[in-house]
């Protein structure tokens, strides 16, 4: 039968051991901790995405009169805002020319792809001064499509290609 004696020996002799070293550390708060820190890095982490950027594409209106006009010289041209909205029904090319542009191409496939190479192309010839171009997925097409897209404009000679947001319908 073990006593009240006996015990408290066994206690004491626990307890002299742990404080000699020969005990054990706990190591699950330490990977708790770690496995946080590396969690919360991944997720806060923002890459590349604070470097694209956005334009809205409605401008004030511009007042030119005929002394500024004419002052100006040929290459001070304005930029087209050109842009290219990507829906899973297809692709929608629109830029600020006078009157504006807006040209509607069918499907996903490769010859609407096409399609808009050619599109982007002859909009390139037209006003060469014009690298600027933005694309605007829809928030239900796939990620795949949209590459296709960006690969088209490489193609087509748009060195700076954005990616931008409509407002989300509530």
């Amino acid at each position: 039968m073990v006593t009240r004696f006996h015990r408290a020996k066994v206690r004491r002799r626990e307890l002299s051991q742990g404080q000699l070293g020969h005990g054990s550390i706990n190591l699950v708060p330490l990977v708790d901790i770690l496995t946080s820190i590396v969690f919360f890095s991944l997720v806060t982490y923002q890459g590349l995405v604070a470097v694209l950027t956005s334009y809205d594409l409605s401008l004030p209106p511009i007042v030119v009169n005929a002394p500024q006009a004419v002052s100006k010289p040929d290459n001070a041209q304005l930029n087209l805002l050109l842009a290219v909205r990507v829906s899973n029904d297809g692709l929608l090319v629109e830029h600020s020319e006078e009157g504006g542009f807006r040209r509607q191409i069918k499907g996903l496939d490769s010859t609407s792809l096409d399609t808009l190479q050619a599109l982007m192309v002859d909009i390139k010839a037209k006003y060469p001064q014009n690298n600027d171009v933005l694309v605007i997925p829809n928030d239900d097409v796939a990620y795949d499509d949209v590459i296709h897209v960006l690969e088209r404009l490489k193609v087509a000679k748009y060195p700076n290609v954005a990616l931008g947001t409509k407002a989300r319908q509530t």
